[in-house]
Order: C-alpha cells, then structure tokens, then sequence
C-alpha cells in the first residue's frame, strides 16, 4: 500500500472508531468495541525543579516510585496500539530531557507511525546540544512550559535553585533561533504558560513576547486541580474558576470512553490526573492494551459513572472531567469498528 492510501486507511479507521465510541458513551455502554486512543506516554517522572501547581512539585505529594520508562515497556505500548491521540505525548509527570534514551525512543515510535509525537519540556535543560538533537530528531510537536512573565512571578511558580527565569527564557530563544536558522518546520513549537491566579493579568505581553521570538504558537493552559485530590492546589486557581470548585458533576466523564495513559512502569490510569496510580485498571507487563480496556476494573469503573457513583479518590472531587448530556437513543453506527 502507498503512503497516500495508508494514511487515508488510518484517517477512516479513526473516523469510524470514534463513531462507536460516542455511540458506546450515549448509550451508557461499559463493553466497548470502540478502542481508546493512547493520550500520555509517562517517559519519565524524574524532574528537576519544584512547581507549585504540581503533584511532582511543591509541595511534592506523589507517592509512586520514580523512574524512567524501560526500552521493552515503551515497545509493548507502540506495537501493540493502532490510535494515539494528535499529539500523543510522551511525557506525563517529570522532564522527557532527563530521560537516557529520550531520542533513540522518539525514533522507535515514529518509524512504528505515530503520525504526532509530542513532549512538554521546563526547558531547563535545552542545551545547544539538546536543542541540536530536537532539532535533528523526528519529534512533531515541542511544548515548551514558562510560567510567567517576568523573573518574581516565574521563579515563585517553578522553584529551583539551579535555573533562573532569564536563563530559560534565553534557552527557548536559542532553541527558536536554531530552528529558524536550520530551516526546519518540525517541531511545532508552542511556548505555554497555565493560567494561574499568579499569571492571569501577564497573558497579553507573555503572548506578544513569546509571538515575536518565533514561537508557531502561544498557548494559554487552562488551570487544572489534579480532580481536586488536594485542596491546595485549588487555592492557585484563577479566582474566576474557583467558584466551580466542589460543584457536583452532572455528566459521566468521557475519558473513561476515550483514551488511556501510560505510567513509566507499565501501569495503565484512565486520565492523567491520576497521579499517584490512585485508580490503575491494567498493568501492560501482565496484559495488552485490549485486555486491560475491556477488563473488570475498567467497565466496573464506566459502570460506576454512569450511576453517578464514582466515589474514588481520584474521581469524587473532580471538576476537571468532561462531560456531557447522554442521548440513549443515539444510532448505531453503520461502519464496522477495528476491522
């Protein structure tokens, strides 16, 4: 088969997967034959500065042990999948840079035909080298993390002893004058700051900044709780967002329809709030990707949100999920599904 008909092939297959899967969450379904996209691929949860905003970070709550993502782990993961999400990120909690075999894993995964690969970077540690190394690589879609815009705000947010907002602001320039320079178009670089109590009134001259040192685009991130399993992190939230906090939610969340992350070790979570591994459905050194979706633990947790029960750690509290009005009457598909 030519490129041209394989990716058309691909696109079809997504069209009509999705198709069964708003089919299978209208109609409350917890057996599906719809296949999630893979959203997260943990690399790493090594990370070298202290967020405020983070489990990983300050205060460091997270539990689970750290590590990096192992070469056979990662392979069972891009093998044994059809559909990732657009990008499919390679990075979860920790800094993908840290990671020894970063770049020979990235090759892996493109050659296999994830068609967009991306990574989050703090950018502490892109180096002229690792920037040369970005740069020479395959990888799709680069975002690189500055919250705030200027030294007191920044440097209050991502604490670290060892990086200071000028000199991660002069490495993204850096980054984004060596792309121009070689004349590539890959990665799509998009420079983000979360919009945080702290940084709500910086957007517009973050924006203009960051839009006229190069970057493809400049990314306002919407403030996420982590499914409100620690009151303190709601206390960052823009005041304008807080008043949702604690609300009850009224929908079943359609991540448990849609898509799944993978922890460094091979353990499988239904979102990534799941820090801490609080709700694991599968672990990927036991079963495949298909087992664990269609398992016990996945369809009794559907089962559990359909019925407005979902009294777990990670899903009671949250705020974050999404969600909408259910339609028990909704069509079949007349396309078949992963055939």
């Amino acid at each position: 088969m030519n490129p041209k008909d394989a990716e058309s092939l691909r696109w079809s297959r997504r069209r009509d997967n999705l198709e069964w899967r708003k089919y299978e969450y209208n109609r409350g379904l917890t057996k599906l034959k719809s296949l999630p996209d893979v959203f997260a691929i943990e690399s790493t949860n090594y990370c070298n500065i202290k967020c405020v905003m983070c489990p990983r970070g300050e205060p460091d709550i997270m539990e689970r042990a750290l590590g990096h993502m192992a070469d056979d782990v990662f392979k069972k993961v891009i093998d044994g999948w059809e559909f990732f999400s657009e990008p499919c990120w390679f990075h979860l909690f920790g800094e993908p840079l840290m990671h020894p075999r970063l770049f020979e894993q990235i090759e892996y995964a493109k050659a296999a035909g994830i068609s967009n690969l991306g990574i989050s970077s703090n950018a502490t540690l892109l180096t002229q080298k690792k920037a040369e190394q970005i740069l020479d690589s395959r990888l799709d879609t680069m975002l690189l993390c500055i919250d705030g815009n200027d030294k007191e705000t920044y440097e209050q947010i991502r604490k670290s002893a060892a990086f200071t907002y000028e000199e991660v602001c002069e490495n993204v320039r850096n980054f984004l004058t060596l792309k121009k320079r070689m004349g590539k178009t890959k990665p799509r670089t998009i420079v983000q700051i979360i919009v945080m109590e702290q940084t709500k009134t910086q957007l517009a001259p973050f924006k203009e900044m960051w839009e006229a040192a190069g970057a493809d685009e400049v990314a306002f991130k919407q403030y996420t709780t982590w499914g409100s399993q620690d009151e303190r992190f709601g206390l960052l939230a823009p005041s304008e967002q807080q008043g949702a906090l604690g609300a009850v939610r009224k929908h079943a969340c359609f991540f448990m329809w849609q898509s799944v992350v993978v922890h460094w070790d091979g353990r499988v979570v239904p979102c990534c709030y799941d820090f801490d591994g609080a709700m694991v459905v599968g672990d990927l050194k036991e079963q495949s990707l298909a087992e664990i979706w269609n398992g016990l633990r996945y369809q009794t947790l559907r089962g559990m949100e359909l019925d407005g029960a979902n009294t777990t750690p990670l899903c009671v509290a949250c705020t974050d999920a999404p969600g909408i009005q259910r339609d028990p009457n909704w069509p079949e598909p007349s396309v078949s599904v992963n055939a």
